[in-house]
C-alpha cells in the first residue's frame, strides 16, 4: 500500500510540474508586488543557508521585491516543508530542499504533507556529500573501518536527518557491509563539523563545500565521496565503488518547490527568474568561491527523479526493515 500511494502521489507531482513547466513565460497580473519568502529546512549559518541566501539576493534585485530567506531546521526538512506545504498558493511562499525529504523521508517515517502537496519548480545546485573525520581518526579506509567494527569498535557518525542523503549512503553502506553505526541526527553542517573536531562524534556525514575548509586546512579527512566519480577538488578521495561497495548513489539537489494549486504563469516567472539568477556570472562567480557545484533540472524532471529514487530506495529500506509502520 505504501508503494501504491507514492507512485500515485508522485504521478501527480510530475504532472503538475509539467503543466508549470510547458506554459509561456509570462507573470500573473502584478506578480510580484509584495515580499517573498523563500524556506528552507536545515541550520541557520550553514552552507544551505549561505547558498539560498545569495540566490535570495539575486533574485530580490531581479524582481525588485525582498525575498526573505527563513531557516526552518529539524525533522529532515520536514518542518520547512510542511509549512510551505500549507501557505497560500500564490507564489510568495516557496521553499528550498533536497530531494531526500520528498523520496526517502516518507519511506522512514510520517510526514506531515504528502508528496503533491508542493510541486517542484527548479533544480539549481548540488551538494556532493562526504563522510568525514578528524585527521587523527586510527581508520584509513572504509575497509579499515569495517575491520575494526566487525571486531567490536563501536562508531557512530552524525546526518542531518533521516531520508537525507547524510543518513541513507552509511545506512545503505551499513547493510552492505554488514556492519552497524550509530546514527545521531544534527541541524546542520557546522554543529556536525564542530561535534568532530571536538571530539564528540567519531564521523560525519556532510556536504563537500562544508567539510572543505577543515579539509584544506589538515583537520578533516574524507574516507568516502557520494558520488560516482571522484571529486575534482578532492581527487584523493575514494567513491563507494573505488572502495569495493555497491551502494546506490543519491546526490542531493537543491530543488525550489511552491504549495499545489500556484498559478502556473507564476510557477513559471519563478522558474525563469531562478535560471536567470543563477546564470549570472557575478553569481557564478561567488559560488565558485565557495565551491557549490551549480545544477539545472526543470520541475518535470525533478519529480520524475524523486519518483525514481523512491522506487530504488523502497525495497532497499524494506529489505532493511527500516520502513515506516
Amino acid at each position: 500500500m505504501i508503494k501504491k500511494s507514492i507512485t500515485r502521489t508522485l504521478a501527480t507531482l510530475a504532472a503538475a510540474s509539467c503543466l508549470a513547466g510547458a506554459l509561456p513565460a509570462h507573470a500573473q497580473s502584478g506578480f510580484p508586488n509584495k515580499p517573498i519568502t523563500l524556506l528552507h529546512g536545515l541550520a541557520l549559518g550553514g552552507q544551505t543557508d549561505i547558498s539560498v541566501r545569495v540566490l535570495a539576493d539575486g533574485l530580490s534585485k531581479l524582481l525588485n521585491v525582498p525575498v526573505i530567506v527563513s531557516a526552518r531546521p529539524g525533522a529532515a526538512q520536514t518542518i520547512a516543508a510542511n509549512a510551505v506545504a500549507k501557505a497560500s498558493a500564490d507564489g510568495y511562499t516557496i521553499g528550498h530542499f533536497y530531494q531526500g525529504a520528498f523520496s526517502t523521508t516518507p519511506l522512514l517515517q510520517a510526514t506531515p504533507y504528502k508528496a503533491d502537496d508542493l510541486v517542484p519548480l527548479i533544480g539549481w545546485q548540488m551538494s556532493p556529500q562526504m563522510l568525514v573525520v578528524r585527521a587523527d581518526f586510527p581508520y584509513k579506509t572504509l575497509k579499515d573501518l569495517v575491520a575494526a567494527i566487525k571486531a567490536g569498535r563501536d562508531v557512530d557518525y552524525g546526518h542531518l536527518g533521516k531520508g537525507s542523503v547524510t543518513f541513507m549512503a552509511p545506512t545503505v553502506f551499513s547493510k552492505v557491509a554488514g556492519i552497524k553505526l550509530t546514527d545521531i541526527q544534527y541541524k546542520g553542517d557546522a554543529e556536525l563539523v564542530t561535534a568532530i573536531l571536538g571530539g564528540h562524534l567519531q564521523m560525519g556525514s556532510v556536504t563537500e563545500v562544508a567539510a572543505a575548509p577543515q579539509m584544506e586546512s589538515g583537520k578533516l579527512r574524507a574516507l568516502v565521496t557520494f558520488a560516482k566519480q571522484r571529486s575534482s577538488n578532492f581527487p584523493n578521495v575514494p567513491t563507494f565503488e573505488d572502495e569495493g561497495y555497491k551502494v546506490p548513489i543519491q546526490v542531493p539537489i537543491g530543488i525550489i518547490f511552491a504549495p499545489r494549486g500556484t498559478p502556473p504563469e507564476v510557477a513559471r516567472k519563478l522558474h525563469d527568474a531562478i535560471r536567470q539568477v543563477v546564470a549570472d556570472e557575478k553569481i557564478k562567480a561567488e559560488f565558485a568561491k565557495m565551491k557549490q557545484a551549480m545544477y539545472y533540472i526543470d520541475g518535470k524532471d525533478a519529480a520524475e527523479m524523486i519518483n525514481a529514487e523512491r522506487e530504488t530506495y523502497f525495497p532497499i529500506l524494506r529489505d532493511a526493515g527500516l520502513l515506516a509502520k
